[in-house]
Parts: structure tokens; sequence; C-alpha cells
């Protein structure tokens, strides 16, 4: 990682752990978000994107012990958890009160395997939703993203041109069988067999 990204990674952690929100990039396109704790930052969030407050948002977690103080795991979701992440799983699991409930009636969390966003959620676990308004075009790029979304943040991590990834398979565990929520690269019998 050269220095420039180094200075803004260490920019977004402060930010992250002041409770603001910042525009980020992962593994599959640019993020928007901030600690998933604060009900301020939730609030921003879904603000900033105009997204609806019946979707609710993802997370993204540095470790699966992280994963453990905001879900009750049971042993399958634990060990999908250890099979496919950090990786483009986001996993649907029972949310523990410690989060707000306006972030998402589940907890549903991924391990990312993007440097920049990996690292940021070591500051705190984060937000993980696109950085667009609602119903836009998906950005790659700092460049993409509209000028209205850009001003209702705090801070802008800028890594450039991202590779388009696909956005992650996202699953639950719903009595011992697996439920896709969106189809993505981990297909449903790959996950099934680890069960």
């Amino acid at each position: 990682m050269d220095e420039r990204i180094r200075k803004q990674l260490n920019k977004a952690k402060q930010k992250i752990r002041d409770r603001k929100v910042i525009i980020y990039p992962t593994e599959t396109a640019y993020g928007i978000g901030g600690d998933i704790r604060d009900q301020k930052v939730i609030e921003k969030v879904y603000e900033a994107k105009q997204r609806p407050r019946s979707k609710g948002l993802i997370s993204i977690v540095d470790s699966l012990e992280t994963a453990e103080k905001y879900s009750d795991l049971n042993s399958k979701e634990r060990k999908l958890v250890q099979e496919f992440m950090p990786g483009p799983l986001t996993l649907v699991t029972e949310r523990k009160n410690k989060v707000p409930e306006s972030l998402n009636e589940d907890f549903a969390f991924r391990i990312s395997s993007a440097e920049i966003a990996s690292e940021l959620s070591q500051a705190a676990p984060i937000i993980a939703t696109s950085a667009n308004i609602s119903g836009r075009e998906t950005s790659y790029s700092v460049e993409e993203i509209s000028t209205e979304l850009k001003k209702k943040v705090d801070y802008i991590v800028d890594a450039g041109k991202l590779q388009k990834g696909p956005t992650s398979t996202i699953a639950e565990v719903s009595n011992g069988e697996i439920r896709l929520h969106r189809e993505g690269p981990i297909k449903k019998q790959e996950l099934k067999k680890q069960l």
C-alpha cells in the first residue's frame, strides 16, 4: 500500500472512531459507511443514499470474534464464516441488542478481502453499502460518485479506479438449511457442502 493511501487510511480510521461517515473502496465497488453502533451514523447513511428504511444495511467486521459480539452465531454459521471469509459471502444472522435496530432487523455481515475495507473495520465494525444514491449506478471510482452524495460525507478514501467485482452472495442458515437472498460468486451448493 503506497504512502498516499496509507495516510488516507489512517485519517479514515480516525473519522470512523469519531463517528463520522466516509466513502471507501471495497472488493466490489466504493462503499459508504461508518460505525454500525452509532444511530446518527446509520441515519446519515440512509439520508445520504436516499435509501428506503425498509432496506437494511450490511456490515463489514474484521474477524469472527467481532461478529460474535453482535450476533449469536450457531455452529453451522461459524463453520461458514471460517470456510468462506474473508471472501464474497455475506451471512445473515440474528442481531444482538448492541446493534441499533435501525441498521437491520438481522445482523448481516462479511469479513472483507479488500485490504482497505479490512483495515477500516479494525477501527469499528462498519456499514457496507454502495456509495450511490439508491437505485442509481454502482460506483467504481470516486469520479463516478455523485457530487450530491460526496457532499454528505465527512471523508473520502480515493484508491483510484476499482476492478468491477461481482457483489457478494447473501445467505442465511434457516432451520439448518441454506437460504439464499442473493446469488453471487459462492454458490448454494458450495455452502450446502460445508453443512
